[in-house]
């Protein structure tokens, strides 16, 4: 979305514009059957704006440990077999093992989200989805998505539970160049980077679109 937000705002400065499960229609989800997909957001759009205050002005941050107690709720199953059973089933395989390890590494280290941006992030895009409406602002100026006419490749996941694929297509509808690419990926949120069936695959479809764009 920061990536999104300054091409809009710098267009003159980014000459191909890469981006992995971005939101940017926040509400895209309301009409999706799928719904087991946009419980993220389902969840935020119901919290009382009030208490989005109350826990920035008392935390300062949104802590890290809110957001991963957050996502483990959003597959409680998984959260709970993924140490007993599925640890178990691939103990036996070292490359598999030590994947999973350093991705449930990785997963531990959440860091805060600093509270003003937070704030912002919770309120004007999950809540008011000012984004995708032409009224998202930012140092005073606002972020018009038609201002992006560099050359787009937006990837997204399927089976994302986080970022419903949904809300990361409206971006092709919304902006003003005509290069436009999607491509979307069978794998969930986090596997999109990490998982053994998409380790390579994604990095060499962003190297293959960008070879052509790069004279």
């Amino acid at each position: 979305v920061f990536a999104t937000c300054y091409a809009a705002l710098h267009p003159e400065k980014v000459k191909n514009l890469v981006l992995t499960i971005t939101p940017i229609d926040f509400h895209a989800d309301i009409d999706d059957p799928a719904a087991s997909q946009g419980l993220l957001n389902i969840w935020t759009r119901s919290l009382a704006p009030e208490d989005i205050d109350r826990m920035v002005d008392a935390l300062g941050v949104i802590p890290g440990e809110f957001m991963s107690l957050i996502f483990s709720l959003m597959t409680p199953m998984q959260s709970l077999t993924k140490y007993n059973v599925n640890l178990i089933d691939i103990a036996g395989d070292k490359d598999l093992l030590m994947n999973c390890l350093r991705m449930e590494k990785w997963l531990a280290d959440r860091p805060d989200h600093p509270g003003a941006a937070g704030r912002q992030w919770l309120k004007e895009l999950y809540q008011g989805n000012r984004l995708v409406k032409g009224r998202f602002e930012l140092s005073g100026r606002i972020v018009h998505l038609r201002a992006i006419d560099m050359p787009v490749l937006n990837i997204f996941a399927l089976n994302d539970h986080i970022i419903p694929p949904a809300c990361s297509k409206a971006l092709g509808g919304k902006i003003g160049s005509t290069d436009y690419t999607e491509i979307p990926l069978l794998s969930g949120h986090v596997g999109l980077f990490v998982s053994s069936k998409s380790q390579g695959k994604l990095t060499k479809r962003i190297v293959e679109w960008l070879q052509p764009r790069d004279g």
